[in-house]
């Protein structure tokens, strides 16, 4: 998105949940895990964040992200809704809020299928605009999120028992 494109409150949505879904769709292995540029078209240097009610620098963010991202072969994000909070006008903070899934698949089986990690989470992210030269102008400045990380129940094959008809 340029500069010179309108910063409505619908486009500042669509902004940041462009820019989750690729941060938390990365994968890759271990050493091999390209978020940097992400985090920094994202995040602004100084920006506040919350994981879990617990207070996180920025690089404890990228840590937990690259982690993630490393140990999988797969990523799925799920929408599942994002609100925005704009009525003053484009040049305003914007408060934005949703929830997402992230479905990690992991490069080794359980039984015949590939193991996976589902993380739940619910976030509240405070976008201002920067006029610090970058892309489009926007940055989170404040990012708090829960997410509760999961794996899936391993659905066994049940054998099929035989009706056996009584003779006489």
């Amino acid at each position: 998105m340029s500069s010179a494109e309108s910063t409505s409150d619908t486009s500042v949505a669509s902004w940041i949940q462009s820019n989750l879904t690729t941060l938390f769709q990365s994968t890759g292995t271990a050493g091999k895990v390209e978020v940097e540029p992400s985090f920094d078209q994202i995040f602004s240097p100084n920006c506040e964040i919350r994981r879990n009610h617990e207070t996180l620098d920025l690089s404890t963010l990228k840590g937990d992200v690259t982690s993630q991202a490393a140990g999988s072969q797969r990523a799925d994000v799920k929408w599942e809704q994002i609100i925005s909070t704009n009525v003053d006008g484009p040049g305003d903070s914007t408060i934005i809020a949703g929830a997402f899934t992230v479905t990690r698949v992991m490069p080794f089986r359980i039984r015949a299928s590939l193991a996976q990690r589902v993380a739940y989470v619910q976030f509240s992210a405070k976008v201002e605009p920067q006029r610090d030269g970058t892309d489009d102008g926007r940055r989170i400045t404040s990012f708090y999120y829960t997410v509760v990380d999961k794996t899936p129940p391993i659905h066994f094959a049940r054998p099929h028992v035989a009706k056996v008809e009584k003779q006489d």
